[in-house]
């Protein structure tokens, strides 16, 4: 496996993990937090916490690593932050109320298969037939996982709410995708402190009360870990995975949850999560395993991203003293025209079109 694929492939899974793990810590809050105030703090959170490491990182850098965000993908942002931070979880919150929790929790594993469909059709990522496996199988396993007995079934106007949320997640993790060659920390700040203000202020609204500050004050770390962090390395995954085959790798999240709330609340697995969890594991490998190579034509373009020199289409010329093919960094470069063969994954410089 070459690092081109591990990398990203880390990436996804530790975001994974790292939101899995919100699934046991979230569950001590809701006994004294309305789940809008709680939404409302770990999107803060992480917004705020991200946003504080970053004060830090830039006084210790002298170049810089990330290119930032360009006002013509500001409505991009925008459309993403009200899409899969505020309108999303909002329709969630008053669908599960009126659907069986068994219909709910099976409906939510749609988000991967609502952000593949989104990204091949409207998108127009290339999609193989091996990432249309693994995704079905992650989605098989998470449907299982969910899976409970002498629970009521039912399909009404609250399971198409859930749809309709997980279509606007979907959407969201595509327009995120185009915006992933910028600075991830700045994304995650900004789309942290929109969703969570907007969270808060409904929640004010509604007259919901409030935790005591240590509460919040929790709530706001396990959101600058399990929010904020796993959000950063999301956008790395993106950023070299495309969205159908990071989606694929953090469909894992609801598996590392189960696994983290053994330790953390002494919860044993059910059963069935022994048997989907192979199917995790067989599609992980599929992903990792997966090669797409053939001749592609690089158009003459400039653009702004993080890259280093030894990834063979970054050759633009730097003064002597940047001259070193692993020096990380950030600026507006430009690529000539290239027409050449070589195994790649749908990154920054291949998003190019395949005929069908």
């Amino acid at each position: 496996m070459n690092e081109t694929v591990l990398i990203p492939t880390l990436y996804a899974l530790t975001a994974a993990l790292l939101f899995g793990l919100s699934t046991p810590m979230n569950k001590l809050l809701l006994n004294t937090i309305e789940p809008l105030v709680l939404s409302g703090f770990l999107y803060l959170g992480s917004g705020l916490g991200i946003l504080s490491y970053r004060l830090i990182k830039e006084k210790s850098l002298s170049i810089q690593t990330e290119a930032p965000l360009q006002r013509g993908e500001v409505p991009q942002l925008i459309t993403a932050i009200i899409t899969g931070g505020m309108v999303a979880p909002f329709i969630l919150l008053y669908s599960i109320q009126i659907t069986p929790a068994s219909t709910a929790s099976l409906l939510l594993s749609f988000e991967g298969i609502a952000t593949t469909l989104l990204a091949g059709i409207w998108f127009k990522e290339y999609i193989g037939k091996r990432v249309w496996l693994a995704l079905a199988m992650v989605t098989l396993a998470t449907m299982l996982l969910s899976l409970q007995q002498n629970q009521e079934w039912g399909f009404s106007i609250g399971a198409f709410g859930v749809i309709v949320a997980c279509f606007l997640w979907g959407l969201d993790n595509n327009l995120t995708r185009n915006l992933s060659a910028r600075d991830p920390l700045l994304l995650v700040i900004i789309k942290g402190c929109g969703a969570g203000s907007f969270s808060l202020f409904l929640a004010f609204s509604l007259n919901m009360p409030f935790p005591s500050f240590q509460m919040i004050l929790t709530a706001m770390a396990i959101g600058l870990v399990s929010y904020g962090l796993s959000i950063v390395f999301f956008i790395l995954s993106l950023r070299s995975f495309g969205s159908s085959r990071t989606m694929a790798l953090y469909g894992i999240a609801p598996f590392a949850g189960s696994f983290l709330s053994f330790f953390i609340l002494g919860e044993r697995p059910q059963p069935v999560f022994y048997f989907s969890f192979p199917l995790i594991l067989v599609a992980t490998l599929i992903l990792l395993t997966e090669t797409h190579s053939h001749q592609h034509l690089h158009q003459a373009f400039s653009h702004d991203h993080r890259h280093s020199h030894k990834d063979g289409h970054h050759t633009h010329f730097h003064p002597e003293s940047f001259q070193k093919k692993d020096f990380v960094h950030s600026h507006l470069h430009d690529h000539e025209e290239i027409v050449h063969d070589h195994q790649h994954l749908p990154d920054l410089h291949h998003r190019h079109q395949h005929k069908k």
